[in-house]
């Protein structure tokens, strides 16, 4: 798994983008996440993800939030 911070996230377009030290920002849809709860993903949430190579680049997908420190 994949660590990062929600670099921003539209619950009304359903996609964003993570953050990573190693992979740069990933792409992440609504689709790809697996516990949305009331807010969905919030700017700088952290989170673990898989990513996946598509035809048009990384996404995140199997996204959850990490529990805040």
């Amino acid at each position: 798994m994949t660590e990062g911070r929600v670099k921003w996230y539209s619950e009304k377009k359903g996609y964003g983008f993570i953050e990573t030290e190693e992979h740069g920002d990933v792409f992440v849809h609504r689709t790809g996440v697996e516990q949305e709860g009331f807010f969905g993903l919030q700017k700088f949430d952290r989170v673990s993800f898989e990513i996946k190579e598509t035809s048009r680049g990384k996404q995140a997908v199997k996204v959850r939030r990490l529990e805040q420190a």
